[in-house]
């Protein structure tokens, strides 16, 4: 398939090597698991059997979450094999311990060019009879589109009359350092190269009304936004250097290094260490962060 046919070619690879995030997976889930519970409680008024789409799920800690919140389906999206594969080992156990939850799926798609009416129809078992998502929701899964307007329009087709979107986004950069401070440490020591990766912009959205002129145009309406000011606690109960090392794993230290000799790796650590060392308290290393939580209606 050609980038032209498959406009998020770039991102499928990307998340194919997801290895860090399945590693990573229980202190992924307990950082960002906050925030995702936060959007969760906007969401009102959803009807008793509601249906659910979780998209950019990941390893399906919040697709897990909603089963256990309504009484209909619900289907967690991901454009990573890797990382579903994960999601419905976890779904599997989830519904074997608790009987009560609803119904889970995990689909591999792609939630811009999917037919997600389709996929959600096979999720809710009706045998084709399906009126659409109660409910979107992305905790941080829906900021890397190629382009954000035909997937929220394709979004927006699967949800019914008067159903929901809600997720979760990052405001600006200057208002979460946990990134930026990692980053600017090893793009000291090294450059990017070129071809390092897709352009993953964790801050796409943090311009509100780019965003809610996106998704006005995509259709949706009543668009709102909450601020949400948190925190972000990396490595709890480990060592400086431990806790450096998972940060430069999951941005783009990981590809910046890629090739590079032994003595840089440990300059890049010894750099990373010094930037997160203001922020090491007894709790272990604790950045400010601030989210947009985005709400919509069909």
């Amino acid at each position: 398939m050609s980038v032209n046919d498959d406009p998020n070619a770039q991102q499928r690879e990307f998340w194919r090597n997801a290895d860090v995030w399945v590693q990573e997976q229980e202190r992924l889930d307990a950082q960002l698991g906050h925030i995702g519970l936060a959007a969760m409680e906007t969401v009102e008024g959803l009807p008793t059997e509601a249906n659910v789409l979780d998209v950019g799920c990941g390893c399906g800690q919040t697709t897990l979450q909603w089963s256990e919140r309504v009484g209909g389906s619900v289907l967690g999206l991901d454009i990573s094999e890797t990382l579903i594969d994960v999601a419905r080992r976890r779904g599997a156990a989830h519904v074997a311990e608790r009987s009560e939850a609803a119904p889970i799926s995990f689909e591999i798609a792609d939630a811009q060019t999917a037919d997600i009416a389709a996929l959600g129809a096979a999720a809710s078992g009706r045998n084709g009879v399906f009126d659409g998502f109660d409910l979107v929701f992305s905790r941080f899964g829906v900021m890397f589109f190629a382009d954000s307007g035909a997937a929220f329009a394709n979004l927006r087709a699967a949800t019914r009359p008067g159903g929901q979107l809600a997720f979760a986004c990052w405001q600006t950069p200057r208002q979460n350092p946990w990134l930026i401070t990692v980053n600017k440490a090893v793009l000291e020591i090294v450059e990017m190269p070129d071809g390092g990766g897709p352009s993953v912009d964790p801050f796409a959205f943090a311009d509100t009304d780019f965003v809610r002129g996106m998704l006005e145009g995509a259709g949706w309406s009543s668009v709102a936004f909450e601020p949400f000011e948190t925190e972000m606690l990396y490595g709890a109960g480990s060592p400086l250097a431990e806790t450096a090392r998972f940060t430069m794993d999951l941005g783009i230290a990981r590809r910046a290094l890629v090739g590079h000799p032994p003595d840089v790796h440990a300059q890049a650590l010894d750099a990373v260490v010094a930037a997160l060392a203001p922020f090491e308290t007894p709790r272990g290393v604790v950045f400010p962060a601030a989210a947009w939580i985005v709400t919509a209606r069909n």
